[in-house]
Parts: C-alpha cells; structure tokens; sequence
C-alpha cells in the first residue's frame, strides 16, 4: 500500500512538473502569435520559461500537492486550489512576460493593453489546463484505480 502512495506522489509530481514546464505551448490562441522575442531574437520559448517553470510555477504546486497530502485537507478543494494556483502563476509570471517580450515589444499597448490582451487571449486555455489538472490529480489521488 505505502508503494502504491509513493507512486501516486510521484506521477502526480511528475505531472505537475510536465504542465509547468510545457504551459507557454498550451497558450494557443497566444502561440501562433508570439513572434520573435524582443530580448533575443534567436531564443526559444523554452529557453525563455524554463527556469521561471520550475522556480516559480512547478516548485508552489508541488509544496502545495505534498502539503495537501500531509494534511487531511479535502482532496477535492485542495486539488481545486492546486488548478487555480497554477492559472493564477502562469499567467502573472509566464503569460504576460511572453505577450510582453514576443508580441507587446514590437507594438504600442499601454501596460493596461498588455494584461487585458493576454488576460483574453490566456482565459479559455487557463480553464481548460485548470479543470485537467484537477482532474487528473484528483483521478490519480483519490480514485482507486
């Protein structure tokens, strides 16, 4: 049983870690937008995320999901939390940086135009990367499979 708990920790660390990392790609109707980066023309997406993935995005969600899972905290509201945290980060510290450096550097928004462009553009992608990512830490932690 405690194996089966260690490998349920594990996939659903590993999970979180995958969505953090790969989240500027799951941004479509910002993605075929982006353009070359304002910084470094010659940089890479995830060049540009990578460690901002880890540090900033993977590494909350992981405390939060390991403190969820020590805690008798419901399963479901943490797992809600865990979505809305990871919409909440990687739109403040991904999402607005790449619409700032990639499409926003080469153009005229004001800052009010940056965050209200990337909010309605990030929107519908943040709820569906939310609702997956409860539901498959959900269905991983607390359906018996």
């Amino acid at each position: 049983m405690e194996k089966s708990n260690q490998n349920k920790i594990f996939k659903s660390i590993f999970f979180l870690i995958l969505m953090s990392v790969f989240q500027p790609f799951f941004d479509i109707f910002l993605l075929f937008q982006y353009g070359p980066s304002a910084t470094s023309i010659e940089s890479f997406i995830l060049e540009q995320t990578i460690t901002i993935s880890l540090l900033y995005l993977a590494l909350p969600l992981i405390v939060l999901y390991l403190f969820i899972k020590k805690s008798k905290l419901n399963s479901r509201t943490g797992y809600i939390l865990i979505g809305f945290l990871f919409s909440i980060i990687s739109f403040c510290k991904i999402t607005l940086f790449l619409f700032t450096d990639r499409i926003a550097a080469w153009s005229t928004f004001s800052k009010e135009e940056v965050f209200n462009n990337a909010l309605y553009m990030a929107v519908p992608t943040l709820f569906m990367q939310s609702v997956v990512i409860f539901k498959i830490l959900y269905k991983n932690n607390v359906i018996e499979n």
